[in-house]
């Protein structure tokens, strides 16, 4: 199928992809670990003029509530691919042009500005948390009631994880697990985080803070730089990471339509 001069195709250019992350490493980072990691829960379309890559699609089918849809690129000829995204409900986290078109494509829903934050941690960005540690698999079921017990909607999602398999950090007030956060994406040069959440009674105790800083410090570590989105309307995270030295890198739309899954 083609629209505006452009050819749209059930595929993605590896090799494209892989040099353009060079330039726009948040950009391309979750395409680049699930293609790694989780191949059979992903699909592609991918808009091309001629042979050359302009955007894509990534849809990831991992979700069990709806699919979860990234929208990357910029041009503006990618108006084209709001045809192509899977029927209501869905999640589509698109650059802020294509939210009008991405919302009459597939029906009224909930916008939500995302900003899109980049920091480097230092190998020692402060005293070790005695709080923080990784969990483990003996952690599975706390996890799990943990998550049960939250009232937000992508939380849920730490219940299906497997601490054995995933980088999960936990932050405890003695045996009681207080909040989480995941490196969801670990790729060599840059991690970026998902579901950082302190339990609402216990937030503005440092719990926040201290787990981001462990994340900071493992990703030192490791070489990599730390990516995050956060609503642009939550000015105290904002604040944290600010002083965490995270800056802006990137502006996205998350349109929840249909699926119940606002952040």
């Amino acid at each position: 199928m083609t629209a505006g001069g452009l050819e749209f195709r059930p595929t993605l250019d590896r090799r494209w992809l892989e040099h353009d992350a060079l330039a726009h490493p948040v950009r391309h980072a979750y395409a680049l670990w699930d293609l790694a990691h989780s191949p059979e829960r992903i699909r592609f379309v991918s808009a091309v003029d001629g042979e050359e890559t302009v955007g894509y699609l990534l849809v990831w089918l991992g979700h069990p509530a709806a699919p979860v849809v990234h929208w990357v690129g910029d041009d503006l000829r990618l108006v084209g691919l709001a045809a192509h995204l899977p029927p209501r409900p869905l999640v589509a986290i698109v650059p802020p042009a294509f939210a009008e078109a991405a919302a009459a494509a597939r029906g009224p829903g909930r916008a939500v500005a995302l900003l899109g934050l980049v920091g480097r941690g230092s190998a020692d960005p402060g005293p070790v948390s005695e709080t923080v540690r990784r969990l483990e698999a003996a952690d599975r079921a706390s996890l799990r009631a943990w998550a049960a017990q939250q009232d937000d909607p992508v939380v849920a999602e730490y219940a299906g994880l497997d601490p054995a398999r995933e980088l999960v950090y936990g932050a405890f007030e003695g045996d009681r697990l207080e909040g989480v956060v995941r490196a969801a994406v670990r790729l060599p040069a840059l991690w970026v985080l998902g579901g950082v959440y302190v339990t609402p009674a216990a937030r503005g105790e440092g719990f926040g803070r201290a787990l981001v800083e462990t994340v900071l410090r493992a990703a030192a570590a490791a070489g990599a730089d730390v990516a995050l989105y956060v609503r642009e309307d939550r000015t105290p995270a904002r604040t944290l990471y600010a002083s965490l030295g995270f800056a802006p890198a990137d502006r996205r739309v998350w349109l929840d339509l249909g699926a119940g899954l606002v952040p």
